[in-house]
């Protein structure tokens, strides 16, 4: 939504995507970091994806039983993902999350949830967030967050609830403290409470494929989404054979286009780019060089900003909406898009990353100028907090 960037300013529309970049309406052409939100990893229009697109459509893309693609895939992921000995294919990020909920209540006959992170727009979740219209109130006594990096907010609920899981991100804003991950893990199992990674984020961007492998803590259920497939639709719950059999059972998960393969094409071809590990180095290595191009550049101005989070998913933060807008409006005049997250691709490379750091020191020199009343240097309106921004800053 255009509220959510500079209005007046950010393009409203967006029309076309090639590699890094992204075209609006109008023709002007920036360096897309947004990655439809994380969802593109290797670039838009990605040369190898589409073929496999291509392909895959003139054999036809859906059934009313499974192809030996689904097979393929779901035995590539557990090769891959410590926890997927099954896995059931869904088409989104909330689908996964929801769908993982439901099996952990099935599994062990519980009904209450705690949470950390944003996980999607279902009821079950959005119950205990701002926008709660339209869900029964009932629902709201059932779940209960916690503060990532707090285990005794955690802690607490434990000693309130029985809980049927435990869903979070690995990691948002921050690096998990150490143990901390670790710490939940044994709670869980102590408490035979299910353990739930919500890797839609962070799946196919942590080397070796997922943030439960580069933690070193497994989950007993996981879901992916978004950059499995490189912005594909594309979703899946996965997790140890005992619980996932509750699908065998009365604990009802379906989509009928869990089994289109497009996605499922699309995830296998983004799988086997990725297998040799030189692309998310690269990602890693100029997200790294992202971050600190910003964080050097606004020491030396001695401006209260920052860049925070892994290489391959940054956020800027700024005292106000007012001063991150402002840098925002300079650095897409200046032919560079930012939004809630930075997503550097496959297709950034040291041209693009240059230039932006480029772009970032003159967008503070603004910053700086203006720093006592930003708002009088914005030609838009001050850009609204996302949805999932407001959730996290309460976790």
């Amino acid at each position: 939504m255009p509220s959510k960037y500079v209005e007046g300013v950010y393009p409203i529309f967006l029309e076309q995507g090639r590699g890094a970049y992204v075209v609006d309406s109008d023709g002007n052409c920036f360096i897309d970091y947004t990655g439809a939100l994380g969802a593109i990893l290797l670039g838009h229009a990605f040369y190898d994806i589409n073929e496999a697109i291509k392909n895959r459509l003139d054999k036809g893309t859906l059934f009313v039983l499974p192809s030996n693609l689904e097979r393929l895939l779901a035995e590539k992921l557990k090769q891959l993902i410590p926890c997927a000995e099954m896995s059931r294919f869904l088409r989104g990020g909330s689908d996964t999350t929801s769908a993982a909920v439901k099996i952990a209540r099935s599994f062990t006959n519980r009904e209450h949830i705690a949470f950390c992170g944003y996980h999607g727009w279902h009821d079950w979740y959005t119950v205990n967030t701002p926008k709660n219209k339209g869900i029964p109130k009932c629902y709201a006594a059932l779940t209960h967050r916690f503060e990532f990096n707090n285990i005794d907010s955690l802690k607490e609920i434990f000693s309130k609830h029985s809980l049927a899981a435990v869903i979070m991100e690995p990691c948002i804003f921050d690096e998990p403290k150490p143990g901390f991950l670790q710490e939940i893990r044994k709670l869980c199992t102590k408490n035979n409470t299910l353990l739930i990674f919500d890797e839609v984020v962070t799946g196919f961007r942590f080397p070796k494929f997922s943030a439960q492998k580069y933690f070193g803590v497994i989950p007993d259920l996981a879901t992916f989404g978004k950059a499995m497939a490189n912005g594909v639709p594309m979703g899946v719950v996965c997790g140890k054979k005992k619980i996932m059999k509750e699908l065998e059972g009365m604990c009802f998960v379906s989509s009928t286009f869990g089994g289109d393969l497009i996605g499922i094409s699309a995830a296998l071809e983004t799988i086997r780019l990725l297998e040799d590990g030189k692309i998310l180095d690269d990602i890693w290595y100029f997200g790294g060089y992202l971050k600190d191009g910003f964080n050097e550049i606004a020491q030396e101005y001695k401006l209260d900003c920052e860049c925070r989070g892994y290489p391959n998913r940054t956020f800027f933060f700024f005292p106000t909406a007012e001063h991150k807008s402002l840098f925002w409006q300079e650095c897409i005049q200046r032919g560079v898009f930012f939004g809630w997250a930075n997503f550097p691709t496959a297709s950034h490379g040291e041209r693009e990353i240059l230039y932006t750091v480029k772009v970032m020191r003159e967008a503070l020199k603004v910053c700086k100028e203006n720093w006592g009343d930003p708002k009088k240097a914005l030609k838009g309106k001050t850009s609204e907090e996302t949805f999932r921004t407001i959730a996290e800053k309460k976790q």
